[in-house]
């Protein structure tokens, strides 16, 4: 019996390892879908997928986008979502830090690298710096390292970055899995600040809390 096919009783594990900027991660057959997690949460097309796509639906009702722009890429869950539910030449550009994340996203996941995808390697922090005001009408926010947010994600100063970056009306989306009452409170704040109109859902089955932001 084939890994894909036991995967339907139990995951099964195709490869793992660690990547040269010191991440976990693990390819397994869940269910008899290829997915990528790390240490201790799914990256892509698992549980992530089932929550980017609540997540991405909710915002096409406010928005059809034509100029995305990804703050971690993972597998490249959320740019199979938005191939599938978006006209083909929308442009998306698709931020990840880790090279071989890159790899395994278009090695393992088929990701096509082709004109209407810019990938660029690089943190997310850095390349807000370096991107044009008004730039994208859509912006989705998943930079995580396993299952902790970088503390810069939370700050004013990155989410004003994305605020600057973001056309009047866009959307930014932020999945979040944090538990500590302040640090919401205080990233609530923030948003709250920069953004006209918040929407804030929670996915009980997984533990995240969704916030669509239009500028």
């Amino acid at each position: 019996m084939g890994k894909q096919l036991l995967s339907y009783i139990y995951p099964t594990e195709i490869k793992k390892g660690t990547t040269t900027l010191g991440q976990f991660y693990e390819l397994v057959y869940e269910n008899g879908t290829k997915v990528l997690n790390s240490q201790n949460v799914n990256y892509s097309f698992g549980s992530l997928h089932q929550v980017m796509l609540k997540g991405i639906i909710k915002t096409l009702e406010f928005i059809q986008p034509k100029n995305i722009l990804m703050l971690g890429l993972g597998g490249g869950s959320a740019v199979k979502i938005l191939r599938d539910k978006l006209p083909k030449d929308v442009q998306i550009t698709a931020v990840e830090i880790d090279s071989d994340i890159i790899k395994i996203a278009k090695t393992d996941f088929g990701l096509v690298d082709d004109k209407f995808i810019t990938i660029i390697e690089e943190s997310a922090e850095t390349a807000l710096n370096q991107l044009n005001a008004e730039a994208f009408d859509f912006i989705i926010d998943d930079v995580f390292w396993d299952n902790t947010i970088p503390s810069f994600c939370l700050s004013e100063n990155y989410l004003k970055n994305c605020s600057r970056v973001l056309q009047k009306e866009g959307i930014f989306f932020r999945n979040i899995m944090l538990n500590d009452e302040i640090v919401l409170s205080n990233y609530e704040s923030i948003l709250n600040n920069l953004f006209e109109k918040i929407d804030k859902s929670v996915v009980k089955k997984h533990g995240n809390i969704l916030y669509i932001c239009q500028k």
